[in-house]
Parts: C-alpha cells; structure tokens; sequence
C-alpha cells in the first residue's frame, strides 16, 4: 500500500504594488499626447512640401505639438 503524500507547497502570496513606484500613463494623457505628435507631424510636413526648408518645417512641427498640448486637455 502506497504512503500518503503531502500536497504540494503553496506559492507565497503576491507581493501589494511598490507604493514608489510611478503611475501609469492615463488613456486621456496617451491620447492628447498621439493627438499632438500628429498635429506636429503634420504641420512639419505640408511646411517642409511648400518651403523646402527643414528649419521651419522644424519650428511649425514645435509650435503645433505646443498649441495641441495646451488646447487639447480642456476639450477632451
């Protein structure tokens, strides 16, 4: 007759979340975010296709991912 065996050990419980540890991206904030980098791309490129010149093709791409950044919030 064979011997009983004891079950196997449990694992140990999981550990709670690291109180320090920083907080993820917020889907609103991903989005505003992607929502700006487009804008920029896009003013960047239709001024880089008229002008011809990447330094203001440079600074619309800025100052659209800079005006995306500050109107968007408010509205979504």
């Amino acid at each position: 007759m064979p011997e009983p065996t004891s079950p196997p050990p449990l694992p140990p419980p999981a550990a709670p979340p690291d109180p320090a540890a920083p907080e993820r991206l917020s889907l609103r904030w991903a989005l505003i975010l992607l929502a700006a980098i487009v804008a920029g791309l896009v003013a960047g490129l239709l001024t880089f296709a008229q002008t011809h010149n990447w330094p203001a093709a440079v600074m619309a791409a800025l100052a659209a991912s800079g005006a995306a950044l500050l109107g968007l919030p408010p509205l979504v």
